[in-house]
């Protein structure tokens, strides 16, 4: 599913899409240990649909390489949510790609609804990345 380069790693996640994307991390950083950087922006509704955040916050912790971000496009009261909020593709570029030095050069791996994966496609394409460079796990979707 990766490509064998030196580039940035960008995932970005919805929904269902978190645990084939968890899959893919770690398989990055424990099982390869690359050096890569690599990023991970997942977009929920609420914290109800958010599992794995303290292994994410654990792979952080290990791999200064690693970071990740956590989206609540319709947080609850009872989230007490105090992170950033909206759709995943905006939140993105708004925190990340629209100041990134080379979009272009990074290689971007996303699984989630048809929406967003249409939406994120949309927006980095807008911002020059390449096809190729875009990759989908719809999982049959």
């Amino acid at each position: 599913f990766a490509k064998d380069t030196d580039n940035e790693m960008v995932f970005i996640g919805g929904g269902a899409g978190m645990a084939p994307m968890r899959s893919h991390i770690f398989d990055q950083l424990r099982r390869i240990k690359t050096d890569r950087k690599i990023s991970f922006w997942y977009g929920a509704r609420s914290l109800r649909e958010c599992f794995y955040s303290e292994e994410y916050d654990e792979l952080a912790a290990e791999n200064e390489n690693f970071d990740w971000h956590l989206a609540l496009s319709d947080p609850q009261p009872e989230d007490n949510w105090e992170g950033l909020t909206g759709f995943i593709h905006q939140v993105l570029f708004e925190n990340y790609l629209k100041d990134h030095p080379a979009p272009e050069d990074c290689e971007y791996y996303m699984c989630g609804p048809p929406m967003m994966n249409a939406a994120v496609i949309k927006m980095l394409v807008d911002l020059g990345v390449e096809r190729d460079n875009i990759f989908l796990d719809d999982f049959g979707g």
